[in-house]
């Protein structure tokens, strides 16, 4: 049984997010656009030659103190209601695969070469491509004493960008970005593709605008073709597609070997944090579609697809938590042998919110069989078959009472008589037991009896020591079920009013002596 702990959230932030200077932003950043990237502002300035981004003098080495934005603040996901996500149970924070999202960072652009000037940060906002933040659509940025804490400026005047040397390395800005929750190598992290651009000496001109309204009018580019570099960064946000776990369980987990009722419980969790999962089909392995009765056993269900289930960040604290979706079916199982397991697997599938189709989980539960013993009855009777009323013809008959298990009946004897498979001075005949047809009786040990089925033979006894009156003679007999259980059943231990598997028959006898 698989359970998932529930509303075990932190109010502890892991990871704190420290502005660096009021406003924090690049102040009049626009939205991305077709025409935002670093290939864009280049050849809007008048340039005909592709950059080639060869050099790495200024690169992008990290995104620290994330904040993955909540809007508008507070929730299950910002518990202190400071507008940033709270990290998960195992301290991550999460963006939707395929979607869009916000989230501010410090971002840290370390020196490799002399001093530089009017360094320049593209963030592709789009998922980038194999170029970085070179095209597409980006969010562009320069470094101001708006944004970063570690503004520096080597030039006088109107130039308000931010350059960098060795004493002032590494230059950082503090920026928001949207961009989409995409994993590009696959280990499961957001992946931010990016560019730097920078001019180096006797190309430096004056950078006096900080904002980004026309790909002309931004002064953040590189000094020559090869003066920029371009890579994805690693963050760290980890992606969420939305997964299930099922848990079923069996009410009994024993049925007698006649059959029995059984309710399965099914529990359905949706782990994800951000997406609601709808349910497209509950069916199991030896039951079926486990939403409809009346067919495979099902006598009842509460089960029901197209339930959705809420994300941790929608759902709502017990008793009132619709998280894990919880229901019932009941299935009236057949008989079947003592110790034989039936196990059967419940197989759930839903779609989250964003389109994301075929999650699926299973989950196994298992009901066993036990031992039903019932006893044999052995039923004795008697004919007269002379007319001088000493020579008795009997029947036995044993008959197997189990509706389930199969009867070895291993002896047949008579108190008066001895055994019964055989001829004596006291048995004059006999069919128990003995092989018919043969040029000499053959002892067939054991008999089987079917489950309601019955054995009978006869046998001519003489009787000789009572000449008048009453002649009272027990046949007895032994078998065992094919569950090991042996009749007449022992003592101790000895069920109550359970038979000794044994027959009395009564024969009258009157000779009159001339």
């Amino acid at each position: 049984m698989r359970m998932v702990t529930r509303w075990l959230r932190s109010c502890v932030r892991f990871i704190s997010v420290t502005a660096l200077a009021t406003g924090g932003l690049l102040l009049g950043a626009p939205p991305a656009s077709a025409q935002s990237c670093m290939q864009d502002v280049w050849m809007a300035h008048g340039n005909t030659q592709g950059l080639t981004c060869t050099a790495n003098d200024v690169t992008l080495s990290a995104a620290t103190n994330l904040c993955v934005v909540v809007s508008p603040p507070g929730g299950p996901r910002d518990l202190n209601n400071d507008g940033c996500q709270d990290p998960n149970q195992q301290g991550q924070f999460t963006c939707v695969s395929g979607q869009s999202f916000t989230f501010t960072a410090d971002f840290t652009m370390p020196l490799t070469a002399q001093a530089r000037y009017d360094l320049g940060l593209y963030i592709a906002t789009d998922g980038g491509g194999s170029d970085g933040a070179l095209t597409g659509q980006c969010t562009p940025n320069v470094v101001t004493a708006a944004n970063s804490a570690t503004f520096h400026n080597k030039d006088a005047g109107s130039d308000i960008c931010g350059d960098i040397d060795d004493t002032h390395n590494p230059q950082v800005i503090h920026q928001s970005i949207t961009t989409v929750c995409t994993d590009t190598n696959g280990d499961g992290k957001v992946n931010l593709p990016w560019c730097t651009s920078w001019r180096q000496p006797g190309s430096n001109e004056v950078c006096d605008s900080g904002t980004f309204t026309t790909a002309g009018g931004f002064d953040a580019y590189p000094g020559s073709p090869s003066k920029c570099n371009c890579g994805n960064l690693n963050i760290d946000v980890f992606l969420e597609t939305a997964s299930i776990t099922v848990d079923k369980t069996a009410s009994p987990t024993t049925v007698l070997e006649t059959g029995g009722s059984v309710t399965y419980t099914v529990s359905v969790t949706n782990n994800a944090q951000l997406s609601n999962v709808t349910l497209d089909t509950l069916t199991d392995n030896l039951y079926g579609d486990i939403t409809t009765t009346g067919h495979n056993g099902i006598t009842a269900t509460t089960c029901a697809a197209e339930t959705t289930i809420p994300a941790e960040s929608n759902d709502q604290p017990p008793p009132n938590s619709a998280n894990p979706y919880i229901c019932t079916f009941t299935v009236a199982m057949g008989g079947g042998n003592k110790d034989a397991v039936v196990t059967d697997i419940v197989t759930v599938c839903g779609t989250d919110q964003f389109g994301h189709s075929n999650l699926c989980d299973d989950d196994p539960a298992s009901v066993t069989y036990i031992d039903v013993a019932t006893d044999p009855a052995l039923l004795k009777t008697a004919h007269a078959v002379q007319a001088v009323q000493v020579d008795v013809q009997y029947s036995v008959t044993a008959t197997n009472n189990s509706a389930v298990d199969t009867l070895t009946l291993s002896s047949l004897s008579d108190d008066k008589f001895g055994n019964l498979s055989a001829t004596s001075s006291s048995i004059l005949s006999t069919d128990c037991l003995q092989l018919r047809g043969g040029a000499s009786p053959v002892t067939q040990l054991p008999v089987t009896i079917p489950p309601g089925g019955s054995y009978t033979c006869t046998f001519v006894g003489r009787i000789t020591s009572v000449i008048n009156g009453q002649h009272v003679n027990t046949a007895s007999a032994t078998a065992s079920d094919e569950d090991g259980v042996t009749y007449p059943r022992a003592s101790p231990p000895r069920p109550a009013n359970a038979p000794d598997f044994t027959d009395t028959a009564t024969v009258n006898i009157s000779v009159t002596i001339p």
